[in-house]
């Protein structure tokens, strides 16, 4: 019973893909999280909330007998809110707080689908390099315990190799 319990629980918990395309002196990084969605933050939406889904993309050497040292920290945070009057959706799109992407939809699927699967981000990365690593999560939101504290709600890290421009 405890064993079905926690296999419901990791089922509902949202997952983040990454796909990676080098380019010289760049990467293209496409997000997408996969699953359910926490229901306060889509009850929120719909609503006429504002809502913010920020992804934490981090750039690390990858160093085999030394600490790993981070190249750089980049933070794609995607905001949407409902217009009460009209009923459609704005929706913008800001890497590291430079507009990356904006757009208006008519209903809450293609809302909640262009926040979950943002535009392509270009992060710079050198033009020779050890293998490097590319380290992500989505955050959704946070709660609080007792007032004071903080807990992220959103899904874990995940790790990928930058691949090699070609």
């Amino acid at each position: 019973m405890v064993v079905g319990a926690l296999l419901l629980a990791a089922a509902t918990v949202p997952q983040l893909e990454i796909a990676l395309t080098a380019a010289p002196a760049r990467l293209n990084v496409e997000l997408a999280v996969q699953g359910e969605l926490p229901e306060a933050w889509t009850q929120a939406l719909g609503g006429g909330a504002p809502v913010t889904i920020t992804y934490r993309l981090k750039l690390f050497r990858n160093r085999r007998f030394l600490w790993d040292q981070r190249l750089a920290s980049h933070e794609l945070t995607v905001k949407a809110q409902r217009d009460t009057l009209t009923g459609t959706f704005a929706l913008v799109a800001e890497l590291d707080g430079e507009i990356l992407a904006s757009g208006q939809v008519e209903t809450l699927d293609l809302a909640v689908h262009w926040v979950t699967h943002p535009p392509t981000a270009e992060v710079v990365v050198p033009l020779r390099h050890e293998p490097l690593w590319l380290v992500a999560r989505c955050e959704f939101m946070t709660k609080y315990k007792l007032l004071v504290f903080p807990t992220t709600v959103g899904t874990g890290w995940v790790t990928r190799a930058v691949p090699e421009a070609r």
